[in-house]
């Protein structure tokens, strides 16, 4: 990359380079629990963020919730780890917008059958969002008992149409 030519005396504000580069937001939590049952779909709390360059895109106050800050196409990224307490069961997520009851369109979690440990579904996808509107990630598992997953999961905005 060429290096900028800046002139003697010349104030460059940050605004315009920051404009150059698309919102995004990469969250994650190294222990979410997720309860058993297999009809139980459950909101995954991020306990903090990896990344990210707006800071209304997550709020430790609404921390299910990764947030679009403008309109545009939202490229979804991350994926859930289980562990090996899965064991032979299933598990599940889905990529829900605003607090729907089913899937985000063009949205995708990869389904485990089983885990020995440390085994990862991805996250991924893009979808259309909304100024205000948020994503959610649901977590589901037909084991017996609880167990934690490790998640990360991200959006970044690939167009403003």
């Amino acid at each position: 990359m060429v290096a900028p030519i800046v002139q003697p005396g010349q104030t460059i504000y940050s605004d315009p380079i920051n404009a150059l580069v698309q919102p995004h937001v990469q969250a994650n939590v190294g222990s979410f629990s997720v309860p058993a049952g297999a009809s139980t779909y459950t909101a995954v709390v991020f306990s903090s963020t990896i990344s990210g360059n707006t800071a209304s895109m997550w709020a430790s106050g609404q921390a299910t919730r990764l947030v679009a800050p403008t309109n545009g196409v939202y490229l979804v990224h991350g994926g859930v780890i289980w562990p090996a307490a899965l064991a032979t069961s299933d598990a599940r997520g889905e990529l829900r917008i605003s607090g729907a009851g089913t899937p985000a369109p063009g949205t995708r979690v990869g389904t485990q059958r089983g885990s020995a440990g440390n085994m990862q579904a991805a996250a991924s996808g893009a979808t259309f969002l909304t100024a205000g509107q948020y994503l959610e990630l649901y977590l589901n598992t037909q084991n017996a008992s609880a167990i934690a997953a490790a998640v990360t999961l991200g959006i970044t905005r690939i167009s403003a149409t």
